[in-house]
C-alpha cells in the first residue's frame, strides 16, 4: 500500500469515525431524553454517629440534590416510596437499626417527584433492594375541604425549596405546648402522606387543591401523651384538640372515613452497601477513552443540545 492510500484510508476512516460519534452523540442525546431517572453521582455510607441530624432526609433547594444523615434503609424507603413504615415488611433486621448517609446529585434541576424516583433507584441499586408490591383495599382517611374552603396560606410557586415536614412540638406565646405538623412549599399528596404516619390508617388526598401551601396545624395525636420532667406534663394549649376538630378549624379541611387502594412493600432482598465510593454515570467520552490508540480532531457545526458528554465543536476525540 503507498502512502497516499494509507493516507487516504486513514482520512476515510477518521471521517466515519467523527460521522459515527456524531451520530452516537445524537443517539446518547436521545437516550437521555427518555430519562432514566439516575443520580449523575451518588455517595452512600454508614452513617459515623447519628447526631445532630439523626433521620434527616430532604431534597436540597436548587432541586437537584438529596442528602440524607443517620437515616435507616426502612426510613428511606418511607420518604422514596412514600409509604408509612407499616406499609413495609420483610427484609432483614438491619434495615431498621444500621444507619447510612447519602448524598447525591442529579446532573440538572427535577421536579420533586423525579428526586423520589431518583432515591428509589439508587436505594435499589446500592442496598441490591428487591422490592414486591401489593395494593389491597383498606380502611383510610380521605383529605378533603371543609365547609368554608381552605384557611392555608398559598406559596409562592416560583420558590424550589422543599423542606420536610414531620410532628413537633410548638410552643404557643402562652408558653403552653401542643405537638404539630408545620410545613412549607407543600402539596396535598405530600401532606396527606405526612398525616398518615400520625394516623391509625393512611390518608389520601381528596382536597382537589393542585397548589403548594403553608401548613401550620396544631393537634393532638392518638395515644401521645406529654409528660414534663417532673411527670406532671407540660401545660397543654387551648387549641390543642384532636385531628378531626383541628383540620377544620385550623386549615379548612376534614378526614372523612372511607375504603381505598394501599400500595405494601414487601421486601424481598436486601444487602448493605459495600466499600462506598461516588459513582458517575459513565459518558460517551468515557467509553471513547477505554481503549485509545490514537487521536483524530472531529470538527462539528455546533454542540449538539441535549448530549451530556462535554465534548465541544471542534474537540479532539480518542480513537478505539
Amino acid at each position: 500500500m503507498t502512502s497516499h492510500q494509507s493516507a487516504t484510508g486513514t482520512a476515510l476512516f477518521a471521517a466515519a469515525f467523527c460521522a459515527a460519534v456524531t451520530l452516537g452523540l445524537r443517539a446518547q442525546s436521545q437516550t437521555d431524553e427518555k430519562d432514566p431517572l439516575t443520580f449523575e453521582v451518588a455517595s452512600v455510607k454508614p452513617s459515623a454517629g447519628c447526631p445532630p441530624a439523626c433521620g434527616l432526609i430532604r431534597q436540597m433547594p436548587g432541586s437537584q440534590r438529596y442528602h440524607a444523615e443517620g437515616a435507616t434503609l426502612r426510613l428511606l424507603m418511607t420518604v422514596a416510596y412514600t409509604v408509612t413504615d407499616r406499609q413495609i415488611s420483610g427484609g432483614p433486621s438491619w434495615m431498621s437499626t444500621d444507619r447510612f448517609d447519602i448524598e447525591a446529585k442529579a446532573e440538572r434541576p427535577r421536579t420533586s417527584d423525579e428526586l423520589h424516583v431518583m432515591l428509589q433507584h439508587l436505594l435499589e441499586e446500592r442496598f441490591n433492594l428487591k422490592l414486591r408490591r401489593e395494593t389491597r383495599a383498606q380502611p383510610v382517611w380521605a383529605l378533603a375541604v371543609a365547609k368554608g374552603g381552605s384557611k392555608m396560606p398559598v406559596h409562592d410557586p416560583e420558590d424550589k425549596d422543599h423542606p420536610p415536614m414531620g410532628l413537633q412540638m410548638i410552643r404557643g406565646s402562652d408558653g403552653s405546648m401542643c405537638p404539630g405538623l408545620r410545613g412549607q412549599n407543600a402539596t396535598m399528596n405530600y401532606f396527606a402522606f405526612t398525616l398518615s404516619r400520625s394516623m391509625d390508617r393512611s390518608v389520601i388526598d381528596k382536597t382537589g387543591l393542585p397548589g403548594r401551601y403553608d401548613v401550620n396545624l396544631q393537634f393532638m395525636p392518638d395515644g401521645l401523651q406529654l409528660k414534663g420532667p417532673d411527670g406532671g406534663g407540660p401545660a397543654i394549649g387551648p387549641d390543642c384538640s384532636d385531628i378531626f376538630t383541628a383540620l377544620p378549624k385550623q386549615l379548612g379541611l376534614k378526614l372523612e372515613s372511607a375504603k381505598g387502594p394501599v400500595e405494601f412493600l414487601v421486601a424481598e432482598h436486601a444487602e448493605k452497601p459495600g466499600e462506598n465510593r461516588s459513582r458517575r454515570r459513565r459518558s460517551v467520552t468515557q467509553r471513547a477513552t477505554a481503549l485509545r490508540r490514537g487521536v483524530v480532531h472531529c470538527k462539528t457545526s455546533r454542540p449538539l443540545r441535549g448530549a451530556k458528554t462535554g465534548i465541544k465543536p471542534n474537540a479532539f476525540l480518542l480513537l478505539p
